[in-house]
């Protein structure tokens, strides 16, 4: 009954329910129009299955190993290098009521890092940077402070915290990250965003340990029917991925100058 139940959902719900209402269209339209609909839907379709989403996301996701505590014993004079934890934002839902009136909280994947940065906190006795203002000011707090609120909550003393509330994107986290004068940082943020984010970063001059957090890929599952099945989900994975590509394809051509 759930395997009824879980098919009958995909179909009935975005975006299964839009391919199958192209692949219905395809009956009523003149016969120029079927090849371009049954291509929109074939399209629409590989998109929101779940291998399609994992073949995207899996190389970026492993691009960097994580970062785990027994390699903390290992190459100590690396580890005295470090001068910060960086922690990239990743977005806010504003005005948030479970926050109060006019404050903002973490989205999960921001919430994610965040909390990854704070377990760090014992083994790396440095600042933590949370990097992220507004990108778009719509009365909202920055990102920054409103995670500062978060590690406060988590009992991370202020002194050792540092709230970079200018940046906007990835490229302008890494560029205000230098600004603060910090050359040798762990850098914290979804697995999925780090290859973008170690680019940066590099380009900035600055020199990072990366730790990715907030995996998204199911690991060690086997694919069976119901993963090839459409899901708004998988949708999402696929667009985070694309993203991520033409984010590090975009930066190497808008920001070309300022790399040389």
């Amino acid at each position: 009954m759930i395997f009824i139940f879980t098919i009958a959902k995909a179909l009935l719900l975005p975006p299964g329910c839009l391919v199958l209402g192209l692949l219905l269209l395809i009956f009523f339209v003149p016969r120029r129009c079927k090849f371009f609909l049954g291509l929109l839907a074939a399209f629409l379709y590989v998109l929101s299955i779940q291998p399609f989403a994992d073949l995207l996301l899996r190389p970026i996701e492993d691009t960097y190993p994580p970062l785990l505590p027994a390699a903390f014993a290992q190459n100590a004079e690396v580890w005295d290098d470090i001068e910060a934890i960086v922690v990239l934002g990743g977005g806010t839902i504003q005005n948030s009521p479970e926050a109060g009136a006019g404050r903002d909280t973490l989205t999960p994947g921001a919430m994610k890092r965040a909390a990854y940065a704070f377990s760090l906190r014992d083994y790396f006795p440095v600042p933590i940077v949370f990097s992220g203002g507004k990108v778009f000011d719509h009365y909202q707090e920055s990102e920054a402070d409103t995670a500062g609120r978060f590690f406060v909550s988590l009992g991370l003393p202020a002194e050792r915290l540092i709230l970079e509330t200018n940046s906007r994107n990835t490229w302008e986290n890494a560029r205000e990250t230098a600004n603060l004068g910090f050359k040798n940082v762990i850098l914290v943020t979804s697995a999925f965003h780090m290859p973008r984010s170690v680019f940066c970063f590099e380009r900035a001059g600055i020199s990072v340990i990366p730790a990715p957090t907030d995996y998204i890929l199911n690991r060690g599952q086997k694919y069976n029917l119901l993963r090839f099945l459409p899901s708004i989900g998988s949708l999402s994975r696929t667009y985070m991925a694309l993203h991520e590509y033409i984010g590090l394809l975009a930066y190497r051509v808008v920001y070309r100058r300022q790399m040389q």
